[in-house]
């Protein structure tokens, strides 16, 4: 029962109906009991899976707040920990390890072990992670409410692919009260039809020309392999972006805010400025719960300045930002092509870190910082195929096959997929336009002036060409496999 198909949206209206005619403080029982049936939905195993580490993590944090002693709360957080994090290492990673230790040790293949992946389980492992390393930290208490805590845990429009949001902010959300208010149903609405735009139209035609550009980059060697990057840049922003825009104005219609996951990342001007519009809430969870530790522990290590005329300050940015895309990478998914692609991230935000006051040197040299435009321009086209080349390895099935991608891109025309490339890239022409308008959206205040009718008619307008142009409906979104 995906987003993006007619069975979604009768369940939707059913629970919003239950949910608004439910009085406020039993109204938690409905939404937990509509996101276990919307999770049992794909498996009916699914939803044992979910239970499991949720009464784990809320006995865990229970525990946490009466045990008297750092030590005897440091064993139950690890122990919580390991708990909550056992499940995704055996579904996602056990076949990973077995694998490449075989390799390794005996030279021989391993048959993988078939086990089921649930839908989501990084995501909601690593809310229940976050939940309980704040509450070891004592940044806020244990929710006493198990039917409250459950319900962060699988609210459903966040269950499948995000965003995390914060127990902090995310339960007094779903605790507060809530009336029907039709211009915040209206915003929510208008959201996920934005959504449904990006993947139905934009994400999936740029896949019809992607998987068939990386299945066989040889036949589409030349522009159509350097195009086939750009394109799954843009697919897999708009299938997640747009998945993200479906569940933030699923919960806006139900009354609950929920945070931010991009903020246009491809008019970033640096790598740095990219992680912080990109998956936000991901960002900002690997920097609080594994970066910033990571590097403070680091700088404890030593009492040292410097090392090799080097900052230490500067060595434990390297290390925390290293181990911290590392895991990210892995995190993506059971293949070390992610894991190439978060180094990759890692040494370009390593790199600029090191690099920064040369790179400013640099540019009063040159002159081009006294054209800011123009500085700002060139700095978001680098920034731009940086992210595009760490693309390729996470969409290649394999370091190999990255490999041969690159070998085939150059700027010579090919006439296998010419036509097809331009028509998606016309495509990719409005969706950019659109992402244009919408970023310098503060300048167009006329579009506020248009009467209420002929913006509703603009809507009914655009949900009727989406309709004419989608591609399939039946496609799922990328993240799921995460």
């Amino acid at each position: 029962m995906f987003f993006n198909s007619v069975t979604f949206l009768y369940f939707f209206l059913l629970v919003s109906a239950i949910f608004y005619l439910t009085p406020h403080r039993f109204r938690w029982i409905p939404l937990l009991a509509a996101s276990y049936v919307f999770y049992g939905c794909f498996d009916i195993t699914y939803p044992i899976f979910l239970a499991i580490p949720t009464i784990i993590v809320f006995t865990a944090a229970a525990l946490l707040e009466r045990a008297k002693g750092r030590s005897a709360r440091r064993g139950i957080f690890i122990a919580g920990i390991i708990a909550s994090l056992s499940l995704l290492f055996i579904f996602k990673y056990i076949n990973l390890f077995r694998e490449t230790f075989a390799g390794w040790f005996s030279g021989g293949e391993l048959k993988p072990l078939q086990l089921i992946l649930p839908i989501g389980i990084s995501f909601y492992t690593f809310k229940l992670v976050g939940y309980l390393a704040d509450v070891y930290l004592q940044r806020l208490p244990a929710e006493r409410h198990a039917g409250y805590f459950a319900l962060y845990v699988a609210f459903f429009p966040q269950l499948l692919a995000g965003p995390i949001d914060r127990a902090i902010t995310f339960i007094p959300e779903l605790k507060k009260k809530v009336v029907l208010d039709w211009d915040r149903v209206g915003s929510g609405f208008r959201l996920v039809v934005w959504g449904l735009f990006k993947k139905i139209v934009i994400a999936d035609r740029m896949a019809l020309f992607v998987d068939q550009v990386f299945r066989d980059p040889a036949q589409y060697n030349g522009i159509n392999v350097l195009f086939g990057v750009y394109f799954y840049a843009f697919q897999i922003y708009c299938d997640f972006s747009g998945y993200s825009d479906i569940a933030i104005g699923l919960a806006r219609i139900l009354g609950f805010k929920s945070m931010d996951n991009f903020n246009f990342p491809y008019f970033s001007r640096t790598l740095s400025q990219f992680w912080n519009r990109w998956h936000i809430s991901l960002s900002t969870w690997l920097r609080d719960y594994l970066f910033l530790p990571i590097s403070y522990a680091m700088l404890r290590l030593t009492k040292k300045e410097t090392i090799l005329k080097v900052k230490i300050e500067k060595w434990a940015y390297a290390g925390g930002m290293s181990v911290t895309m590392f895991l990210g990478g892995l995190w993506h998914g059971a293949n070390w092509t992610f894991v190439v692609w978060g180094l990759i991230h890692g040494f370009y935000l390593v790199f600029a870190h090191f690099t920064k006051k040369s790179r400013k040197r640099l540019a009063r040299k040159t002159g081009i910082s006294r054209k800011p435009k123009l500085y700002s321009f060139a700095q978001g086209i680098i920034t731009f195929h940086l992210v595009s080349f760490a693309w390729i390895f996470f969409r290649a099935p394999s370091f190999q096959s990255a490999l041969v991608y690159i070998r085939n891109i150059h700027f010579g025309l090919s006439g296998t997929g010419l036509v097809h490339l331009i028509y998606t890239f016309l495509f990719l022409a409005v969706f950019v336009a659109l992402e244009i308008v919408l970023f310098n959206r503060q300048k167009f205040t006329f579009i506020q002036r248009i009467p209420a009718v002929a913006r509703l008619a603009a809507l009914i307008l655009f949900i009727c060409l989406t309709i004419v142009f989608s591609v399939d409906s039946s496609n799922e979104f990328i993240y799921f496999q995460f």
